[in-house]
């Protein structure tokens, strides 16, 4: 303990370039584990297609990687508690590499569905660690830098991964023999880290009622993203390769939705900053709707660069509606609640990103895969009703304090008592005066 004191002292008085070395081995391990995410998410559905399975079955892969993801959550913070993050890092990536050892060695799509629940428990659990690690090795004055780049990197090594499955040999085991030996090469940077361990968590608390009382919208959010977000990502490579699409085109395509990403989701994200969060989670799941049904009307006739322009947007316009939920949430949290926050809301991601494919892929054994659009657009609508009606709504303040009442900008939390958020109707106020009544 009194060693990673030590060292923690030491990159306090470092210079920054050292700074984002010493956490440069977390970043590249979580990205290289990411290519490996990346070829399994495009790699399964064309696979499972190929051997004459209907889309429905590929799509069962969603919610299993979604539920193992779940129980990852809530399992994460007792095995922190007991073994420290680097052998929990190494104990998750050898569940990964195991899970995608079963995709080689079994063509049973039950194996496979027990496999991807492996590979969701162990994915989430590295990127809670992940996260969890690089705030702790990080100072003030880089976190924010270091956590973009984290994310940043993680994305583009997603959809790197994705786009090698059109240059790879699918029929035999190639693909899932390449995605161990990313999640091997994954291990080292671990393995040779420098970076002191975080103390183990005290605990790792759940309370949705909570969370709903600190930021609604917040809350709503991450149920609405979870679930269009995984079904995306499942059902986009299914569609594609039912349309005739080649894997390459499929790969693609996988790339260019992770690209999309950041190029709305960090001029939005700024955005965000200068104004009320809400007005901008209303444009980005408005944008993700008339996305998803312009897709939908053009089904079967829209050419090859249009679609994976449309999927990039659409992407795009998801991912955002998650970060800024999340900015949304933390801005009225007391900092006692932050890792409360974190956990509710990375569940409440989860048990969407479940529920939702899960629906999709009983959907899909009557209706054709085309029709997970529209499902996709009516989960983005709905919620931007709920925001446009929480942004209207007064506030319920009494007449003795409305005087001393004054609107604040996004990015600054609200004054008094953060302990009682019931004091307080909703999540910022931006500077929109108008729209609060």
């Amino acid at each position: 303990m009194e060693q990673d004191v030590v060292k923690t002292e030491s990159m306090e008085q470092s210079t920054p370039r050292s700074r984002y070395w010493a956490v440069s081995g977390i970043i590249l391990s979580s990205s290289l584990m990411a290519m490996a995410s990346g070829l399994a998410f495009a790699y399964i559905p064309i696979k499972l297609l190929s051997l004459g399975f209907e889309p429905w079955v590929p799509a069962s892969m969603t919610p299993a990687l979604a539920l193992g993801g779940l129980a990852g959550c809530f399992a994460t913070g007792p095995l922190l508690r007991h073994s420290g993050h680097a052998r929990i890092f190494m104990l998750f990536y050898a569940m990964l590499a195991m899970s995608m050892a079963a995709i080689a060695l079994f063509t049973s799509p039950w194996a496979w569905v027990v496999a991807r629940m492996g590979y969701g428990f162990a994915i989430n659990g590295v990127f809670i660690v992940a996260q969890s690690w690089l705030h702790h090795a990080s100072t003030d004055d880089i976190r924010g830098k270091v956590i973009s780049i984290f994310y940043v990197a993680y994305v583009v090594a997603l959809g790197s991964g994705g786009f090698l499955v059109g240059y790879v040999e699918s029929e035999g085991n190639s693909i899932p023999i390449l995605a161990s030996f990313f999640v091997a090469a994954a291990m080292i940077p671990v393995a040779l880290t420098s970076l002191p361990q975080p103390e183990a968590p005290e605990a790792i608390s759940v309370d949705i009622r909570r969370v709903w009382k600190i930021s609604p919208v917040g809350l709503a959010g991450m149920f609405a993203v979870g679930g269009a977000t995984m079904l995306l990502q499942s059902i986009a490579p299914i569609y594609m390769t039912e349309l005739g699409h080649s894997r390459s085109d499929v790969g693609l395509m996988m790339l260019l939705m992770q690209l999309g990403l950041i190029c709305i989701q960090i001029p939005m994200g700024a955005l965000s900053d200068r104004i009320d969060r809400r007005i901008v989670l209303a444009i980005v799941s408005g944008g993700a709707m008339i996305v998803a049904m312009t897709a939908f009307s053009g089904h079967g006739s829209t050419g090859l660069i249009l679609l994976i322009l449309l999927f990039a947007l659409w992407n795009g316009f998801n991912e955002t509606i998650y970060s800024v939920s999340s900015a949304l949430a933390n801005d009225r949290a007391n900092p006692a609640d932050y890792v409360m926050l974190s956990s509710t809301q990375m569940i409440a991601w989860s048990t969407s990103a479940f529920i939702v494919p899960l629906i999709a892929t009983v959907a899909l054994a009557f209706a054709p895969v085309q029709y997970f659009m529209p499902a996709a657009a009516v989960i983005s609508g709905l919620f931007m009703v709920f925001v446009i009606i929480r942004m209207f709504k007064r506030r319920d303040v009494a007449p003795a304090d409305k005087d001393a009442f004054q609107p604040i900008t996004s990015q600054v939390a609200y004054p008094g008592d953060y302990a009682n958020p019931d004091a307080y109707d909703d999540d910022n106020s931006g500077a929109s005066e108008g729209l609060i009544g």
